[in-house]
């Protein structure tokens, strides 16, 4: 009887199981990428008390704030005074980047890092956690050379302080994207407002951070908006947080390399009807349920009044309805807040959009067996 040779091959099974073990092996020991960090930028040329208040209901998440300091506006670029409030930021006792913001596509000609790194070094010395400074400049594709040039000059300068810079996703496709990004300590990539008329898609973002990663091996993070817009001949754009969170939900199932962050622009307020509230920022940066929650009801006035009440009751901002109808024997109606009388209804052509947890009366009415018409 032959006996079988001890080099005889396996069989094409027991090489499938052994490589299906293995990897599945593989599978379960893979340490999951790690998590996000959060920040946000603080961008107010004026510091309202409203803003003062927010910043400690910002949410914990954020572990710091990227604050506008300093700006040259216009085609001569003006130096602009930021009025910050220092004592803030310091009782905020979250790290900070003092940010410097260069309108316009040109040369950085008679501009210097001087002008926010002595702003900054002044809030460290009044209690901020001052990590370091960004430059703000959406810089033409084919000046890039030459902004690495003045990067790489003003950053002799920093000492102890780190460099952030803005990026446009259009530098992607530059021969000089590897020096310029080696320069800056963090980059922060934005992927909104970059074409007109679009504010933000969840896939056009999406090919933006996919393209830089194929171009840049530099980690970076990535600006996703919390805002609303109105173009100069009235259309209005709006960061919706369903599709910012969409962006979010894919990003965090299909990582892309090199990204370790988001940077939220901006952190909104009372005072700042046109930006997210810090409860929605909160909500969607967690992943929670973006469900609305919008109750209506009427509320005793006195003098045989009756206030009609619309409030927000869910975790996220929300249009108000364009209707509410009344039943019973009106007597008077009136509308207030965009709102307006229509037959037993109130009526507004833009209704307003409620923050979570406002509370918003929209007209008044007087009569008997007065009720709310169910939506």
């Amino acid at each position: 009887m032959r006996r079988p040779s001890p080099l005889h091959p396996p069989s094409i099974t027991s090489v499938v199981g052994a490589v299906v073990c293995l990897w599945v092996g593989l599978a379960c020991t893979r340490a999951p990428p790690p998590a996000l960090s959060h920040e946000a930028y603080v961008w107010q040329r004026d510091w309202s008390p409203e803003l003062t208040r927010t910043l400690p209901q910002a949410p914990v998440e954020l572990t710091a704030l990227r604050v506008l300091a300093r700006e040259r506006s216009g085609a001569a670029r003006t130096p602009v005074d930021v009025a910050v409030d220092v004592g803030a930021l310091a009782r905020s006792g979250r790290e900070v980047v003092a940010v410097m913001r260069v309108e316009g596509t040109a040369p950085l000609d008679g501009v210097s890092l001087q002008e926010v790194t002595t702003l900054a070094r002044r809030w460290r010395d009044s209690g901020v956690r001052v990590r370091g400074v960004e430059l703000d400049h959406d810089c033409a594709t084919p000046s890039l050379p030459a902004y690495a040039d003045w990067l790489a000059r003003e950053k002799a300068s920093l000492g102890d302080l780190t460099l952030s810079i803005t990026a446009l996703p259009t530098w992607a496709s530059s021969p000089a994207l590897e020096r310029l990004t080696a320069l800056p300590d963090d980059l922060v990539v934005q992927v909104h407002a970059v074409r007109a008329p679009t504010l933000f898609t969840p896939e056009e973002a999406r090919g933006f951070v996919e393209a830089w990663a194929k171009a840049s091996r530099r980690p970076f993070r990535v600006a996703l908006p919390t805002y609303r817009v109105t173009l100069r001949e009235g259309t209005r754009l709006t960061a919706e947080p369903r599709e910012v969170a969409r962006f979010l939900a894919l990003l965090r199932e299909h990582p892309v390399p090199g990204i370790t962050g988001i940077v939220w622009f901006r952190l909104g307020h009372p005072g700042d009807p046109d930006s997210w509230s810090v409860q929605t920022l909160a909500t969607v940066l967690r992943g929670e349920s973006l469900a609305p929650r919008l109750t209506s009801r009427l509320v005793d006035a006195g003098g045989g009044a009756l206030d009609v009440v619309i409030e927000n009751t869910g975790g996220v901002d929300a249009p108000a309805p364009a209707r509410l109808t009344l039943n019973g024997n009106l007597e008077v109606l009136d509308g207030v807040g965009g709102y307006a009388p229509r037959g037993s209804s109130l009526v507004a052509p833009r209704p307003p959009h409620l923050r979570a947890g406002e509370r918003r009366v929209i007209g008044f009415v007087r009569g008997t067996e007065v009720s709310l018409v169910a939506p």
